[in-house]
Formats: structure tokens, sequence, C-alpha cells
């Protein structure tokens, strides 16, 4: 029997591969997930792979149904559109709440967060990827001064995950995304508001774009 620490362990790392075959598409939308095939796959007990399937769905990536099991999530076009039509509305005022310029010890601290990002790009490792850029949004929104706020910000973020991670290692997404990250950070070291709040807002787009593209929809 696995100890206490050893059980969050691996639940973890269970919740971290499957994250991963999310991420770099070898999962898709409305596929089920058996527990019986993840049981022999990572050679663990139910619990624990019960455990690593309650943490993605609450991270927005899974979703369970009555008498249908556990599946990837799937939105359906107007409900993406829905969702970032609310993304956009929250994280416009909270940018415009920012008081700028931001001071020295936060810049450095996003600056950080976007080295870790641009590296882990240049060495394609996607969970790290995902990891540096929740850090850097979190941090980013936690600046407005209202928790509030930045509770709604990020429930909206984990409800968005399956879209953001739509854009999987497509590098040239990637390598915008981390372009855009600098191009806030520049932002929040000047004056104006509005800008930023602009730059943040164009900032979410192209998830949502490949996303509904991906599936056909229309633009």
């Amino acid at each position: 029997m696995l100890s206490e620490s050893r059980g969050k362990e691996k639940v973890l790392e269970v919740a971290r591969a499957l994250e991963l075959d999310i991420v770099l598409g070898r999962l898709y939308p409305r596929e089920r997930l058996v527990e019986e095939h993840l049981v022999k796959r990572f050679a663990s007990t139910r619990h624990v792979i019960r455990q690593a399937l309650n943490e993605l769905e609450g991270a927005g990536l899974l979703v369970r149904e009555t008498n249908k099991g556990t599946a990837v999530c799937e939105y359906s076009a107007e409900e993406v559109n829905q969702l970032y039509q609310m993304r956009e509305f929250v994280e416009r005022q909270a940018a415009l709440l920012i008081p700028l310029p931001i001071s020295a010890a936060n810049v450095l601290q996003l600056q950080a967060i976007c080295a870790r990002h641009a590296q882990a790009i240049e060495e394609s490792d996607m969970l790290k990827v995902v990891a540096a850029n929740k850090e850097f949004h979190q941090v980013l929104f936690r600046l407005c001064g209202n928790n509030f706020l930045a509770d709604v910000i990020d429930d909206m973020a984990k409800k968005s995950n399956l879209v953001r991670f739509t854009i999987g290692t497509d590098f040239a997404l990637l390598k915008q995304a981390r372009d855009e990250h600098f191009q806030i950070l520049a932002a929040l070291q000047g004056r104006d508001n509005a800008r930023l709040a602009e730059i943040c807002v164009q900032h979410i787009q192209p998830s949502r774009l490949m996303y509904l593209q991906k599936r056909g929809h229309r633009i």
C-alpha cells in the first residue's frame, strides 16, 4: 500500500501524464477515459486514478457524465465565444486597475517567469510551458489589487484550459505568446493602462480562434 506522500506523488504523476496527452493532442475532445485501462497503464490503483481524474476535472480538462464515465471536455462554438467574452471583460478591467508603472521587484519577478516560459518553449517542454504561462497570468492580474477579481480571472483561465491547449506544440503560436508576454511586461513599466488592457485582450485570442478552426466552426 502506498504511503500518503507517495500516493500524492503518484496522483500528480498520473495527472501530469494525462495533461501532457491532452496538450499534445494524443487525447481528443470527447474521448473516454476508462479507469481499468489507466490502472494498467500506470500500474496504479483505482483510488490514485480517480484522484488524478478529479485533479484534471478541476482544471477544466475532463468532464464526468452520469452513466457515461469520464471524457475529455469539448466546448461548442457558442460556449467558447461566451467564455472568452467573459475573459475579455474581466481581464481588461483588471489591466485597467493595475497601478503603473509596477515596482522593480514585480518587474524582476515577471522577467524571471518570462525567461522560464521562453526556455520551456525552446526545449519543447509543454508542461513547463503551461506552468510558466499560468504563473505569469496569475502574478500579472494579482497586481490589480482586487483579489476577488483576480479569483474570477483564475477561474475563467481554468475553464479555458482545454481551449488554450489547442495551440499545443504549434511553435509559431507559442513564440507569439512568448513575445506578447514581453510586450505586456513592457507595458507594465509604462503608464498607459489602456494599451496594457488591449495587449492583454488580444493575447488570449489565438487559442480561441485555433480551437474553433480545428473544429470546423466559422470564425
